[in-house]
């Protein structure tokens, strides 16, 4: 039950939303829905533009986790004028009009709060998928060193907020959706960056390639070529995960001919299960063809 917490959560807003909105009326719940609406098309705009600017990392020397830490402050004035603007057309659409007013009340505006509740929940899933590529890239790069093989049963649980994101993107239609809006947690991007990370540890990188999907999909990736660029090396050792995902090779690997669709379908949490359930200790000097 706790893998859908984000669910749940949107469940109960639209609950509230819906009865705050027959009783006391939907203009305020409107305006923000408008606002937020109007602040995630500027958003994915200026999202976009940043990532084509700041391509990988050669023009804006800081890490994208406090780039994104800054960006996201930066909305906080687009939500609040978007919001003013659209409570000042909202009022004005109303004035000295009873027919409409009457619109925006009872059952009818219920329905209407439906509406900010839909764009709420895409800033809600977005941010709970975020969370959970972070948490995951970080297990992977747990799993990536070759001193996890001594650690057995040892090694922590996968991350809780990658079930939340399971379940999110196991509503029809939702996981496409956020992957065009959210760049972060793309699918083909963050599982791109997570062989990136698989290609250069020899223990992981020797289970996955028991999979004869992965080795066509790696070769077709050139993952093992992209993690020994020097910015991607640097993005691994500083733990820039953000950054890796948005790296511009690793943007760029998804574009070749099926590799994004493989990408898209790949289930990691599988294959990083499965590894920590196979452990033992490593054998020496068997080496271990490149992804």
């Amino acid at each position: 039950m706790t893998d859908y917490l984000p669910i749940l959560l949107v469940a109960l807003f639209a609950v509230t939303s819906f009865i705050f909105a027959t009783t006391r009326g939907v203009v305020p719940i409107l305006t923000s829905g408008l606002g937020l609406l109007a602040t995630l098309v500027i958003g994915v705009f200026c999202l976009n533009l940043l990532i084509t600017i700041k391509g990988n990392s050669e023009v804006i020397g800081i890490s994208w986790p406090m780039t994104l830490t800054f960006f996201s402050v930066g909305l906080i004035p687009v939500l609040l004028f978007a919001r003013f603007i659209a409570k000042l057309l909202i009022l004005r659409l109303l004035r000295d009009n009873d027919n409409k007013r009457r619109w925006l009340g009872g059952f009818m505006g219920g329905c209407l709060s439906q509406f900010s509740v839909v764009i709420g929940a895409i800033f809600l899933f977005s941010g709970f998928r975020i969370a959970a590529t972070v948490e995951e890239l970080n297990y992977t790069a747990s799993l990536a060193r070759e001193q996890v093989v001594e650690m057995g049963g040892n090694i922590p649980a996968y991350p809780r907020s990658v079930g939340w994101r399971d379940k999110i993107e196991s509503i029809p239609f939702v996981a496409g959706l956020l992957d065009r809006i959210d760049p972060f947690s793309n699918r083909e991007y963050r599982n791109a960056a997570a062989l990136v990370m698989v290609a250069p540890a020899p223990s992981l990188r020797g289970y996955f390639i028991q999979d004869r999907n992965i080795i066509a999909l790696a070769r077709a990736g050139r993952f093992w070529d992209i993690s020994q660029d020097p910015s991607v090396a640097e993005m691994l050792r500083t733990q820039d995960r953000l950054g890796l995902v948005l790296h511009r090779k690793v943007r760029q690997s998804v574009l070749k001919g099926g590799v994004g669709e493989q990408l898209r379908e790949l289930q990691l949490r599988g294959y990083l299960e499965g590894f920590v359930d196979s452990l033992i200790p490593a054998s020496i000097g068997v080496e271990q063809p490149n992804l």
